[in-house]
């Protein structure tokens, strides 16, 4: 649950920084932004490969069921 919390804090930063670039190089907190931006990337592509794993699970899951009772 502390992950969600802290991409979702990091998904904000994100979009405050985009919607108003001024302040965030006022502040330095561009390359920090930066950082934020790469750690959700990577758990977006983490949590993509956790559901295609997910869906080929479930699928076979299905496959044994129909098997059975065939």
């Amino acid at each position: 649950m502390g992950n969600v919390l802290s991409l979702q804090l990091a998904r904000e930063r994100a979009w405050e920084s985009a919607s108003n670039p001024k302040t965030t190089e006022l502040d330095g907190g561009s390359a920090s932004n930066d950082r934020l931006l790469e750690r959700l990337e990577a758990e977006n592509t983490q949590l993509r490969r956790s559901v295609v794993e997910l869906a080929l699970q479930i699928q076979a899951l299905r496959d044994d069921a129909r098997a059975q009772t065939a």
